[in-house]
C-alpha cells in the first residue's frame, strides 16, 4: 500500500516564496521516492512517500521546519491506496493513493484540521481522532519548539547535549524546550501511525 502526501502551505501570502519553499523541498526530496514530489501553484505540493510508515514522520518534520518562523504552517493530508505511474511523473499519475490525498486536502479547511489520513479503511476514524487531539499541542508549538522538534526529526541520533549546541542553548533548555513541544507524547503518535499503516496495509493484503 503506497502513501501520498498532499499539502498546503498556511500563510504563504504573509511570506516570501523562498521562506517555505528552501525549507520544504529538502524535507519532500529525503521522504520522497526519487523525482516523485511535485511543488504546484507555489505554495502546494504532493509526494510519494519512499518508506511509507514514515509519511506522519515527514509530516511533522515539514509542519516543524515551517512553524520556525511564526507566520508559517501547513495543511496535510496523507492518502494510502495504489499509484498508477505514468511517464515517470508524480503529476501525471493516478491512483487511490493520489485521489484521497487530493480530495482529502480540499475538504481539511472545513473540516478544521490540518492534518488527517485517508486509506478508505474504518481505522482511519481512529487515527484522525488521535491526530486531531495532537494537534491541540501541535498547532502551538512556538517557534523556539519548532526549532528543536525540527533538529531532533532531521538528525534522530542527536544527543541533548548536540542539540544544545546547534541552538546555541544549554542542555537543560533544549530538554525544556523537547517538554512543552511533547516530543515524547508526538514520539507515541509516530509509533501509532506505525501501526495504524501496519493494520491498513494487512487489511487490504488479505
Amino acid at each position: 500500500m503506497e502513501v501520498v502526501i498532499a499539502g498546503d502551505i498556511i500563510g504563504s501570502k504573509k511570506n516570501i516564496p523562498d521562506d517555505y519553499l528552501s525549507v520544504i523541498e529538502p524535507i519532500l526530496k529525503h521522504y520522497c521516492k526519487e523525482g516523485m514530489y511535485q511543488i504546484y501553484r507555489g505554495d502546494s505540493f504532493q509526494g510519494w512517500i519512499n518508506t511509507p510508515e514514515l509519511a506522519l514522520y515527514a509530516s511533522l518534520q515539514i509542519k516543524a521546519a515551517l512553524k520556525v518562523k511564526e507566520t508559517l504552517d501547513v495543511r496535510i493530508a496523507i492518502g494510502l491506496g495504489h499509484i498508477n505511474l505514468i511517464e515517470q511523473n508524480i503529476a501525471l499519475s493516478t491512483g487511490s493513493a493520489l485521489t484521497r490525498s487530493g480530495e482529502l486536502l480540499d475538504s481539511l479547511k472545513e473540516k478544521d484540521q490540518n492534518l488527517m489520513v485517508n486509506s478508505g479503511n474504518p481505522l482511519d476514524f481512529y487515527m484522525n481522532t488521535a491526530l486531531k487531539m495532537a494537534l491541540l499541542s501541535l498547532n502551538h508549538w512556538t517557534t523556539n519548539g519548532a526549532a528543536v522538534i525540527n533538529l531532533i526529526m532531521s538528525r534522530p541520533n542527536i544527543t541533548q547535549e548536540e542539540l544544545g549546541q546547534q541552538l546555541g542553548i544549554k542542555q537543560a533548555t533544549a530538554s525544556r524546550r523537547l517538554d512543552r513541544a511533547h516530543w515524547k507524547e508526538t514520539q507515541e503518535l509516530l509509533h501509532l501511525f506505525h501501526q495504524y499503516y501496519k493494520d491498513v496495509h494487512d487489511a487490504t493484503t488479505h
